[in-house]
């Protein structure tokens, strides 16, 4: 597992897998942190019925572009779906949300695919306030 920092998203641009209509102040959150920090969204969650304010793409086929960094928030049995579907697009890079998203058995076979891995809320890198003295407490830089 690497450190997460800013160059974890090389290429200045992210898959958001996951982004919510049911949590969707969180998920704006994050994308707007995402957005001021200079990196391009491509949001994705496969249920079609959600309502959104930004263009939300229903599958990793719709993407003009499939990023080499991803950032998934999505719980522990669908992150698993989502990764093998990751690996075959070409992403190289995975930050999952959190311990609760991800378990050591997942990070190990990202390793194995060859899939960087970190753990960890991107507002740690792109948000302001409470998360970067979370940050400094964590070790993010």
């Amino acid at each position: 597992m690497v450190k997460l920092n800013k160059d974890f998203f090389k290429g200045n641009e992210v898959l958001f897998i996951g982004y919510s209509a049911r949590n969707n102040r969180f998920s704006n959150e994050i994308y707007q942190a995402f957005t001021r920090g200079g990196i391009k969204v491509y949001p994705v969650n496969n249920k079609p019925n959600g309502s959104y304010d930004i263009k939300v793409y229903n599958s990793l086929s719709d993407l003009p572009k499939v990023p080499e960094t991803a950032f998934v928030l999505l719980n522990k049995e669908n992150a698993r779906k989502a990764v093998n579907q990751l690996a075959d697009s070409g992403v190289k890079r995975i930050l999952f949300q959190g311990k609760k998203n991800v378990d050591d058995e997942l990070l190990s076979d990202c390793s194995k695919m060859g899939i960087e891995v970190a753990v960890g809320c991107p507002m740690m890198v792109f948000g302001s306030g409470l998360h970067k003295i979370h940050a400094f407490f964590a070790g993010v830089r």
